[in-house]
């Protein structure tokens, strides 16, 4: 009966190990410039998230974002 016992335990202690939580944020780092794009065919100065335009798509509720703004001017984003 004992050797029952120790093999549910071991076998616990080894689930717990494994089945570990995923992080519940996505985190992302920025750097926001100016570049050229052509969305219409034509080109012409934009600004680039991490040298692509449009920028990347996130489906998540629960996101970090560090931004460095390295245009000429203040960079708003809003959602």
């Amino acid at each position: 009966m004992m050797g029952g016992g120790l093999a549910i335990m071991t076998a616990l202690m080894c689930l717990s190990m494994v089945a570990q939580g995923e992080d519940p944020y996505l985190f992302f780092t920025w750097n926001v410039t100016y570049g050229t794009i052509s969305p219409l065919g034509v080109p012409q100065k934009g600004i680039l998230i991490n040298g692509q335009f449009p920028g990347p798509n996130i489906n998540s509720n629960n996101i970090v974002i560090n931004v460095f703004n390295n245009l000429d001017e203040p960079f708003l984003i809003t959602w």
